[in-house]
């Protein structure tokens, strides 16, 4: 009896995967999202929804079966069989009905005269299968010895329909607020991603401004000039060069990360530039932890920073320093950064461009992983940026 209720079940739903058009089947869909694993069985489900409602249904055949069996002697399996496919039959015109009303935008009352409407011809096709259809397969869902009676039909079939017109309901209404979140989040990954084009495209608007090959050959060149005349200044200009090779090869190019040593190497010759600039009148203090090696970030990240605090701190104070901490582990990368406000700075000064630019890149390869917190209070600017690495 098991076999036979399962082939019919699959015949059942091989004719309708074939009767209804795709958009007909996705309704039955719950989920949306492919798996990076093939053999997942939600990816099976998800090409082939037609197998899913079938488990549900055969699932739910053997329920009933066996709830039954303690309380009605002698329960025919077909019979159980039979009646779900009635029952499945009132769960999907329901629920395709909602579907209808929804695409076509029918108003509430209209939609619950439809329903009525609904109820009555399946009613009628009920009439036919039970009476007239199912018995030609020795199925008999009636007692032969009651008269049939129109009214007594309906009352018997009415709690039935109700039944299994609310589980469309729920399950359409379940469907939707799937379908709600789905489309949130794609709404949020199209939004992030045209913004990451955005950057990119401000990106390249900013490099097409200046040649930075010209700029390093020329420095080469004014290098090898200086070096007949001044040891020191020819020291400045080689880091000045060394310093526009590296923006050259990371920044120019458009590169997402870099080595953090690389960046630390960078850091470190921008502060012995500006230390020589301003003949040691800055005040900085520059520390670091850990080990740098086999840690990447993005390019130009931590120079930035600091150069916010050059451009607009006071660093004339020798009680009251630009301090510069670097800590890094396998955890995670940590900056952080004082200094003593000027004591006039044009409101909104630069826009914080830099800043600005700097969070974008940091949501567009760290997404919720880096966290940039600025806080200014008596008159002292701090910075602070971390990275978990986890």
């Amino acid at each position: 009896m098991d076999n036979i209720g399962i082939r019919f079940f699959d015949a059942a739903f091989c004719i309708y995967s074939r009767f209804f058009r795709k958009d007909w089947r996705n309704i039955l869909i719950l989920w949306d999202v492919e798996s990076s694993n093939p053999g997942d069985m939600a990816i099976f489900f998800h090409k082939h929804p037609v197998f899913f409602h079938a488990l549900c249904w055969l699932i739910y055949m053997q329920l009933t079966y066996l709830y039954n069996v303690p309380k009605i002697e002698n329960v025919v399996y077909m019979h159980i069989v039979f009646s779900c496919i009635l029952y499945a039959i009132v769960f999907y015109a329901n629920l395709f009905s909602l579907w209808f009303f929804e695409q076509k935008n029918i108003k509430w009352w209209y939609s619950c005269a439809l329903l009525v409407v609904l109820f009555f011809v399946l009613a009628t096709l009920g009439y036919i299968a039970i009476y007239h259809l199912f018995p030609l397969f020795g199925i008999k869902l009636f007692y032969e010895h009651v008269p049939f009676k129109i009214t007594l039909y309906l009352r018997n079939i009415l709690p039935m329909y109700i039944k299994y017109t609310s589980y469309a309901l729920i399950y359409y209404f379940v469907l939707r607020a799937f379908r709600a979140i789905q489309y949130g989040r794609r709404a949020d990954e199209a939004k992030f991603q045209v913004e990451r084009e955005r950057f990119s495209y401000e990106q390249a608007l900013l490099r097409a401004q200046i040649n930075p090959h010209f700029l390093h050959n020329t420095l080469n060149f004014i290098y090898t000039e200086a070096l007949t005349l001044s040891k020191s200044l020819s020291d400045s200009i080689f880091k000045l060069s060394t310093m526009m090779r590296y923006f050259l090869e990371n920044a120019a190019t458009g590169k997402q990360l870099v080595p953090l040593h690389r960046e630390l190497e960078y850091l470190n010759t921008y502060l012995e530039i500006n230390n020589k600039r301003f003949g040691g009148t800055k005040q900085v203090v520059f520390e670091f932890e850990g080990d740098p090696y086999g840690l990447t970030i993005p390019p130009l990240c931590f120079i930035t920073l600091v150069e916010n605090a050059f451009k607009y701190g006071d660093l004339s104070d020798p009680m009251c320093p630009m301090r510069i901490k670097i800590i890094v582990d396998r955890h995670k990368i940590y900056f952080y950064c004082s200094n003593k406000k000027k004591a006039a700075v044009p409101q909104e000064s630069g826009n914080h461009i830099g800043l600005k630019n700097l969070e974008k890149r940091l949501k567009a390869i760290f997404n919720n992983k880096a966290t940039l917190t600025r806080l200014d209070e008596n008159g002292i600017y701090t910075i602070e940026l971390l990275i978990s690495l986890l």
